[in-house]
């Protein structure tokens, strides 16, 4: 496998030019998912970054990117727990997302 493509990631649609990132929200929607995103103008920008985090990770998981050297982000999930905050409990799903690099010091969203 290689480096991920911006369609792996963000959906079919997706494109880029030099300064703006386009993402179709439909693309986003896991045909088969329990839960699927459902895209409208509503949205907040909390459901669309989950969106974006699980459909990557259907094409960059972590499991992959520890046997694949071409491959440099991988995600997975973390264990549930419950938390409370300001006396209300909460389900706290974490979803791990790793980058692997070369020993460079300091993250650099360039080096990916």
């Amino acid at each position: 496998m290689a480096v991920l493509t911006l369609q792996q990631i963000f959906g079919a649609s997706a494109t880029q030019d030099g300064t703006t990132l386009t993402i179709h929200k439909a693309d986003l929607a896991i045909v088969g998912a329990a839960t699927p995103f459902i895209p409208a103008t509503t949205n907040t920008a909390d459901s669309v970054l989950a969106a974006i985090i699980a459909f990557a990770e259907t094409n960059a998981s972590d499991t992959t990117a520890q046997t694949d050297p071409t491959q440099t982000v991988g995600i997975s999930d973390g264990y549930k727990s419950i938390v409370t905050v300001s006396s209300v409990d909460y389900l706290l799903l974490p979803k791990t997302i790793n980058f692997y690099s070369t020993f460079s010091g300091n993250f650099n969203p360039n080096n990916y």
